[in-house]
């Protein structure tokens, strides 16, 4: 017996959308633009802050104790080296101040009998990071100092809350050329549980996916109801 109206056409789109939901998620799981590798490297692992390393740019003050009169600021030419008295060019870039400190004091020994002396960092060249995806405010984050995962997100706005997926946040970074990638889990610290936190390094990359569920729903949107016939008052369902 034929039934005119629409009391069934919530049942049958129910079973559309459930026999149809699993090729939306494969389909969303593999229709994401950004899917880096994802390989932990150790100089990412959680743990204490990284050091401050000296770059192109960068403004260093060397005091002596006992010679004042060599004291010197200088700026990190852009091949990495800075010009000094009594002991010429020395390469600074990549080395942090202890180690630049007690690489000076080797080079001094020769030249002073107390070579005791100082590496202070007096300024450092603009330094940031990069957010993307499921944020509010995507784009360069400045870096003055040390910053986390989770603090250069909140600095862009925070997650966007429906669609972020906070379990797989990736962090990309370029390592000697290559560029290598990791996830960390920020939803125990959301959470209020206590974790490592995982800090960045200049130019490092930060990118939020979206939930499969977001994905799934913007599947759904573009191909489900394009593939449905047109359901208005009046369509005979048998």
């Amino acid at each position: 017996m034929k039934r005119t109206g629409t009391g069934k056409i919530p049942h049958v789109l129910s079973i559309l959308i459930l026999l149809l939901l699993p090729a939306a998620c494969q389909t969303a799981g593999t229709s994401q633009t950004v899917d880096p590798p994802l390989q932990p490297y150790a100089s990412t692992r959680p743990g204490p802050a990284p050091s401050v390393r000296l770059r192109s740019g960068d403004t260093i003050q060397i005091k002596f104790t006992y010679a004042p009169q060599f004291d010197q600021i200088e700026t990190v030419r852009p091949d990495g080296k800075i010009d000094l008295q009594l002991v010429g060019e020395v390469f600074v870039a990549g080395k942090t101040p202890s180690e630049l400190g007690d690489e000076l004091m080797k080079l001094y020994a020769v030249q002073l009998k107390h070579p005791q002396l100082a590496v202070i960092v007096t300024g450092m060249t603009e330094r940031r990071v990069y957010v993307a995806g499921q944020v509010k405010r995507p784009g360069p984050v400045p870096m003055p100092g040390e910053m986390t995962a989770i603090e250069a997100i909140m600095h862009a706005g925070g997650f966007n809350r429906e669609t972020a997926e906070k379990r797989k946040v990736i962090v990309v970074r370029n390592i000697d050329g290559h560029m290598v990638s990791r996830t960390v889990d920020l939803k125990e610290a959301l959470n209020g549980q206590k974790i490592d936190p995982f800090y960045l390094q200049p130019r490092d990359i930060v990118y939020v996916p979206s939930t499969r569920i977001a994905n799934a729903d913007l599947w759904i949107q573009q191909h489900l109801w394009q593939m449905l016939p047109p359901l208005g008052i009046g369509t005979s369902i048998y």
